[in-house]
C-alpha cells in the first residue's frame, strides 16, 4: 500500500494532460504548479460554464493560453498518519516540498524539508539543518498563510 498516498513528492507530483478544442496555443508543456483542485473551475471555464461559488481551486486556462506565465507560487497536499492522530500539511514550491506534521491538538510534532533542486527525487530530510532553519521558518511561515487561503472560496 505504500507509495499510493503521503504528502511525498512520489505520490503528490504527478503529470497533467490536458487536450481542450479550439485552444489557440497546442502542444504546450509547462513546469508551472497546479492542483487538483484547479481542474474543476478549468472544466468549467473551458465549457463556458459558470463555476460554483464553493470551489476552492483556480482554473489553469490562462496558463493553457500562456505557458510561461508566472502562477502558483505553490501548490498544496494534506494526508493524515498514525491513525489520524497525526495530520501532514505539505506544500510544494518551485525547489522544495515541506511538510508540517501536527497532532490533533495543532502541535507541530515533526518536520520535513527537501531540496527538489538537484531532481525530482530528494531523500535527505533538511529540516533539522542549521544551515536551512531560515529556510523552515520561511516555508512554515507561507504554508500556514496559503493554508488558510485555500479554505476561503472564490
Amino acid at each position: 500500500d505504500w507509495c499510493k498516498h503521503t504528502n511525498f513528492e512520489l505520490d503528490t507530483h504527478s503529470p497533467l494532460i490536458i487536450s481542450a478544442p479550439g485552444m489557440e496555443v497546442a502542444g504546450q508543456q509547462t513546469d508551472a504548479l497546479v492542483e487538483f483542485v484547479d481542474i474543476y473551475p478549468s472544466l468549467c471555464e473551458l465549457a463556458g460554464l459558470p463555476s460554483p461559488n464553493h470551489l476552492q481551486g483556480k482554473s489553469f486556462v490562462p496558463l493553457m493560453n500562456e505557458p510561461n506565465q508566472e502562477w502558483k507560487q505553490v501548490a498544496l497536499s494534506q494526508y493524515p498518519r498514525q491513525r489520524g492522530e497525526v495530520m501532514g500539511y505539505s506544500m510544494r514550491t518551485d525547489r522544495y516540498r515541506y511538510t508540517r506534521w501536527q497532532d490533533t491538538s495543532g502541535v507541530t510534532v515533526a518536520q520535513e524539508l527537501y531540496n527538489h533542486e538537484s531532481g525530482p527525487v530528494a531523500y535527505q530530510n533538511l529540516a533539522t539543518s542549521t544551515e536551512y532553519a531560515d529556510t523552515v521558518q520561511q516555508l512554515d511561515d507561507l504554508l500556514m498563510e496559503e493554508w488558510a487561503r485555500s479554505l476561503t472560496t472564490n
